[in-house]
């Protein structure tokens, strides 16, 4: 009689234990609280992770995938996306160094909101003044269409020094020779929208294309 009664209240047979399906890691991490202390930083649709984590390999073809009236773009193969290191960065890219340059190039698109960011002459100038010395007196601006929006294309080099903005509280930033800006500022649905790339001189120029590519792929998110 006991061994009836265990058997009618204990539960599932053996058989019916080593048909269920085991438990998977989704199904463990369900109940986990590990991590909830750090808040996850919201990115834009297109940056290749959340902060502190690489991007996924071969991300860096892909296109920019912003919210509905935000610019999209397709970034050149040969750069490297990585994750922006601030929210007004919406996306950011490695530049390979090439020939004897020691120092890898970079790429940033910057964001800042509606109407914000300041008009186009005053962030021209801006970027001209960070650079000095030979090279930096006769700076290239062209008006041009990057994928059919209005655009102001920028290039100029010397010797660069970033702005203490641009370096997020790190380090005084040093002055760097040899180095050139290649830079657009384009008008977006609701505000201008700042590619802005810099590296030393050969790895700049064998890039130079492969910018003006990317600010053609450029195109409104519907």
């Amino acid at each position: 009689m006991l061994l009836l009664l265990a058997s009618a209240c204990g539960g599932r047979t053996e058989e019916q234990r080593a048909a269920a399906p085991p438990a998977t890691g989704d199904d463990r991490s369900q109940g986990s609280h590990e991590g909830a202390e750090t808040a996850l930083v919201p990115m834009p649709a297109h940056a290749p992770t959340i902060p502190g984590q690489a991007a996924p390999a071969g991300h860096e073809a892909m296109p920019g995938l912003g919210p509905p009236g935000e610019l999209r773009w397709t970034a050149p193969k040969e750069w490297t996306e990585v994750t922006p290191s601030s929210q007004v960065r919406r996306a950011q890219y490695r530049l390979p160094a090439v020939s004897s340059d020691k120092e890898d190039g970079e790429c940033v698109v910057y964001y800042f909101g509606a109407g914000q960011g300041g008009d186009v002459q005053a962030n021209i100038q801006r970027w001209v003044a960070q650079f000095s010395g030979p090279g930096s007196e006769s700076p290239r601006t062209t008006e041009i269409k990057a994928g059919g929006l209005s655009a102001s294309r920028v290039e100029v080099g010397g010797t660069y020094t970033p702005s203490p903005m641009s370096m997020m509280g790190g380090p005084a930033p040093q002055p760097r020779p040899g180095y050139i800006l290649l830079g657009a500022i384009v008008s977006g649905p609701d505000s201008n929208w700042f590619f802005k790339c810099t590296g030393p001189e050969k790895t700049m120029k064998a890039n130079s294309a492969r910018f003006d590519a990317l600010l053609g792929s450029l195109q409104v998110a519907r």
